[in-house]
């Protein structure tokens, strides 16, 4: 059994002899028979099985459609030896049949069918009686390119296709070229709220305007920066009643895209500032089960001591986070065991790949929370959690933005984990509990975050203009030699409270003691990260857990949310006293 197979463009013509067959993108051979180099097709899009005696053709490309002789193929569809069809693969219409004469007929019964190219937007195929409705509808426009689905070797100026009234045809005053997307550096100042944002997954400024729009419409799928399984990033030129943008097949889009990233943007973050938060911790640190803590003291402390309202702005993002907190502190039954697995760094809720500006770039992907008091502007903390992983020596390449993350933001932590250096192993008391780490080395990658610091900043001595939190990990450990009962907080008259600076320097002067007594040269590095440094013994669950997890019932977290406190009272949404006579409150 032999298939005929062709097109215009690109010029194809052969039988198929051989099954399966498959047609895709991808020119290499174990992937595709055919190879179609058109950025809409599919790295495997279809192929021709025979199924039971019979030819089928097979979508390859998930939940990307075919048409086939107009109808939608989701799956899978048998073809009958005496017809002939029409098969449109993303912009290329390719004839099918058992018959070269049947082949070529179904690929005529495309004819007069066109596609409409408006900006950045893909229209059609529309008949020639159809093109004066897109242009009412603002789908084409005198200055759309328009081409026959058969050849887009034909494409033209829509002018020569129609024609339009005479004050669409007149000259438009040139406008204005957009604002250059450009990156975010350590020494700009954040982009203005409301004119201007600033991407919290590829820190790319772009104007308000530029938003893109993320199609809702299943035939709408394949994004040139995304993949081919993620919906399509259009510029919207129409819109709803209630402005919400509408894809080019009439869907109403709710969420809308980085323009540059194409990642998917919580609405808000595009009229409110961000306060920034990068997170950095050495592997077991327990990174995950301390970031998942401070969030939970945080929901309850902020608006119990600063009238603070602190909730998730984009609970897609935060999944992964509030997975963690209702383990630890959201069980019926609080005394059984539960076990936190440690964070796979190749998890789709933490990191992302994105194809930008030829590279294969690693986005990691952060969590927003929102923050509202009753007389204040909202905002949003944005909490990068950047593993040790990816402070390895070398792993500082343009495929990764951990280190611009860093830089960018308002305050930079990082959880030192006492128990992982040997030198500490005659001052630990564990308790009841078994759980230990493995020894590893955490200054050098102290050492590798300070040598990129200076290396990205071109600073050759000088570290970060902004404070470096040092918190010492599972300091319950610790509890003889460390602060952990001072009390951060200082009530004030009007019934509110605010965050005790003097306190905050004086645990970090008797940390940083201790710390210099038994591991001096993790100080050392410590200090040549930022030029100001704060020395916080923290525990997010209080005590030392079993190997087997920990009982919700034993938590009793020390000082977990007080390196958040202190990056929103940094931005003044948190007040403040003493601290060298400057209070703010």
């Amino acid at each position: 059994m032999a298939w005929y197979i062709c097109s215009k463009q690109p010029p194809i013509s052969l039988f198929v002899q051989q099954f399966p067959f498959t047609v895709g993108r991808s020119s290499t051979p174990k992937q595709n028979f055919l190879s179609i180099d058109n950025p809409s097709v599919g790295i495997q899009h279809f192929a021709l099985r025979i199924v039971d005696l019979s030819m089928t053709l097979v979508n390859l490309s998930r939940r990307n459609p075919i048409r086939v002789n107009g109808e939608i193929v989701a799956t899978s569809m048998t073809l009958e030896t005496d017809k002939g069809y029409l098969v449109q693969v993303g912009d290329v219409f390719l004839g099918l049949a058992i018959d070269k004469v049947q082949a070529e007929e179904a690929l005529e019964s495309a004819v007069e069918r066109y596609m409409v190219k408006t900006g950045d937007q893909l229209f059609g195929p529309f008949t020639i009686e159809e093109l004066p409705d897109a242009y009412t509808d603002g789908r084409l426009t005198v200055q759309s390119i328009v081409w026959d689905v058969r050849d887009p070797a034909s494409a033209c100026p829509a002018t020569e296709m129609m024609q339009f009234p005479e004050e669409d045809l007149k000259p438009a005053e040139e406008p204005p070229p957009p604002p250059e997307k450009r990156r975010v550096t350590a020494e700009e100042s954040p982009p203005v709220v409301g004119e201007t944002f600033m991407c919290p997954f590829c820190r790319t400024v772009s104007d308000i305007d530029d938003v893109l729009a993320i199609a809702t419409s299943p035939l709408q799928l394949g994004d040139p920066v995304l993949g081919e399984n993620e919906q399509k990033r259009f510029l919207p030129i129409n819109f709803t009643s209630n402005g919400l943008a509408i894809d080019p097949d009439g869907g109403q889009c709710t969420d809308v895209a980085c323009p540059y990233c194409h990642m998917r943007l919580p609405r808000q973050l595009l009229d409110i500032p961000q306060v920034v938060m990068s997170v950095v911790g050495a592997a077991g640190a327990g990174k995950s089960v301390f970031l998942a803590s401070s969030i939970w003291q945080c929901r309850a402390k902020l608006g119990e001591l600063f009238g603070l309202n602190f909730m998730d702005l984009d609970p897609e993002a935060n999944r992964w986070i509030n997975a963690y907190e209702e383990k630890l502190f959201f069980q019926e039954d609080d005394t059984p065991l539960q076990q936190i697995e440690k964070t796979d760094l190749n998890s789709a809720d933490v990191c992302r790949q994105a194809y930008l500006g030829g590279d294969n770039v690693l986005l990691p992907l952060p969590s927003f929370f929102s923050l509202k008091s009753e007389t204040g502007d909202p905002a949003c903390l944005t909490v990068y959690d950047s593993a040790g992983e990816h402070f390895r020596a070398g792993a500082d390449t343009a495929s990764s933005l951990v280190t611009l993350n860093m830089l960018g933001a308002d305050v930079l932590f990082f959880l030192y984990d006492p128990s992982a250096d040997p030198r500490f192993n005659a001052k630990i008391d564990r308790g009841t509990g078994t759980a230990k780490n493995y020894a590893q080395r955490q200054d050098s990658l102290l050492a590798e975050m300070a040598a990129r610091i200076r290396r990205h900043l071109g600073n050759a001595e000088g570290g970060l203009d902004k404070p470096l939190i040092f918190g010492v990990s599972k300091a319950d450990l610790l509890h003889r030699f460390l602060p952990l009962d001072a009390n951060p907080y200082r009530a004030l008259e009007n019934g509110t409270s605010a965050l005790d600076l003097d306190v905050v320097a004086d645990v970090s002067a008797q940390t940083e003691k201790f710390l210099k007594m038994n591991v001096p040269e993790v100080v050392a590095s410590a200090h040549n990260i930022a030029n100001e440094v704060y020395f916080m013994p923290l525990s997010a669950l209080g005590h030392n857990p079993m190997r087997e997890g920990v009982r919700p019932c034993d938590i009793k977290p020390v000082w977990a949310e007080v390196p958040i406190v202190f990056t929103l009272a940094r931005r003044g949404f948190v007040p403040t006293v003493g601290g060298k006579g400057n209070d703010n409150v």
